[in-house]
């Protein structure tokens, strides 16, 4: 019952209402999915999986006060979802990827550096657990280096994704049903504004390589930009939001109390 309460009253009413109404549209694409003709059992399985990202926040709830993961702002995860809703409904359910030659090229470079800022957050979150200040360089150090972790992490999913459902493919003989969550296949982009990548290949060959290693270059270029940003606006360091100011009443306080 106390975890309920905790996960209902902790994020403000806009938040949870943005949380519902995408998890909603999810779940919608998630069934409309097995209904689609030609029938892929990608469609639905990949929207599926970000589905039950969208949750991460309440698993973080559920963990212990000793985890430094349950001081974490409730708002990251509302960024994340619309992030998820972004790629997976619009992105993969609307075919937004092929539609518009940018809509991936956007989702990477925003994403790179939205990662930053979750990293900055779990790192304000530890530091709050531990009643511990951190200098503000090493904040965003760890927070670049969650970033690279977080963009890597989606790229293997990617990877591991497209392996399982090419692998099925090939064994149902049936290859118009393999997995393209990587966009490993000029064949499917050739006709459509994805044909042309960030960086468009010499040879057709190296078309889904040019395509990952764009997706990385764009990662990398928006988290640069999150990191100047926060270096100019820590928002966590300066201010009454300031972390040092909360870690420095909270042993004020105790100290009374002993």
């Amino acid at each position: 019952m106390e975890y309920f309460k905790r996960i209902v009253n902790t994020p403000k009413k806009i938040d949870l209402i943005i949380w519902w109404v995408f998890r909603a549209l999810l779940l919608y694409a998630f069934v409309r999915g097995f209904f689609r003709v030609p029938f892929d059992i990608t469609d639905p399985l990949q929207v599926g999986a970000n589905f039950l990202c969208t949750f991460v926040w309440e698993v973080f709830m559920l963990l212990p006060k000793s985890n430094s993961l349950r001081y974490v702002d409730p708002r990251v995860q509302t960024f994340l979802i619309i992030g998820i809703f972004c790629g997976s409904f619009c992105g993969k359910y609307l075919n937004w990827y092929y539609d518009f030659r940018w809509w991936d090229v956007m989702l990477h470079f925003i994403g790179g550096g939205a990662c930053v800022f979750f990293g900055y957050e779990i790192v304000t979150a530890m530091q709050k657990k531990e009643k511990s200040a951190i200098p503000l360089s090493i904040v965003l150090l760890c927070a670049m280096g969650f970033s690279f972790l977080a963009s890597t992490g989606w790229e293997l999913f990617e990877f591991t994704f497209d392996q399982i459902a090419c692998r099925s493919s090939f064994l149902a003989n049936n290859i118009q049903a393999a997995g393209d969550a990587q966009h490993w296949s000029l064949a499917l982009a050739q006709g459509t504004p994805k044909e042309l990548t960030l960086f468009n290949p010499w040879w057709p060959d190296r078309w889904p390589l040019m395509d990952t290693m764009a997706d990385i270059v764009l990662n990398t270029c928006g988290a640069l930009v999150a990191i100047i940003f926060l270096r100019i606006v820590p928002y966590r360091h300066k201010g009454k939001n300031s972390v040092n100011k909360i870690i420095a009443e909270s042993k004020a306080e105790e100290t009374v109390n002993v």
